[in-house]
């Protein structure tokens, strides 16, 4: 899939470059990654630049039409439920789970993305599942594909994307579970924001 998605984009005129592929974990060791979300091609740019199978984390609204489900499922998607609190906890831990066992989720912690540009807030179920596990983040900030594949867009426009893997963030050593996995949000978002070149969207709110 990852040279597919490559031979793809240099077919469609599509830059794309990657910084801090040396920053991954090594090969055997856990970890979760989390990225901004801003259009349908970040599956695309991502599958395209990672060096190693990863199974995508979705909403598990996709999973209730064959449209969906039957592709993702053979793609290794890994279903969470968003509106059924005590069900989503459950479907988090079982993702931190099978990163235990070698998987690599992939989260937008965002849930969702819009036209305009600007990072969203974050929601929990990403931080809490890797805190729970005690694994450490790899945050990666995507930048070009909303100006490419806009949202409520299917022709898509020229342009380049590029990818910045910034380093693993563990959660902290000691503490509550909940404070932990806020930390580890706050600081992984952090890193997101500072690459994305984009407005904050959670201080924009805050300051309303």
């Amino acid at each position: 899939m990852g040279f597919g998605a490559r031979v793809l984009g240099r077919l469609a005129g599509i830059p794309l470059t990657v910084t801090g592929l040396d920053r991954l974990p090594p090969t055997g060791e856990p970890f979760v990654i989390a990225a901004n979300h801003s259009s349908y091609l970040d599956g695309f740019a991502l599958t395209a630049v990672l060096p190693r199978p990863a199974r995508y984390v979705a909403k598990a609204e996709l999973a209730g039409s064959p449209l969906t489900r039957l592709p993702l499922s053979r793609l290794g998607t890994l279903f969470v439920e968003r509106f059924d609190s005590a069900k989503g906890l459950e479907d988090f831990r079982a993702v931190g789970e099978a990163a235990r066992r070698g998987d690599t989720p992939v989260f937008f912690p965002e849930g969702t993305f819009r036209r305009m540009p600007g990072l969203l807030p974050f929601h929990m179920g990403t931080f809490q599942a890797a805190a729970e596990a005690d694994l450490p983040v790899v945050p990666i900030a995507i930048r070009g594909t909303r100006s490419i594949l806009r949202g409520g867009s299917w022709f898509p426009r020229r342009g380049a994307i590029s990818v910045t893997i910034c380093p693993p963030i563990p959660p902290a050593a000691s503490g509550r579970t909940w404070d932990r996995a806020v930390g580890l949000r706050d600081a992984v978002r952090a890193q997101i924001l500072r690459h994305t070149g984009e407005p904050d969207l959670e201080l924009e709110r805050v300051e309303w």
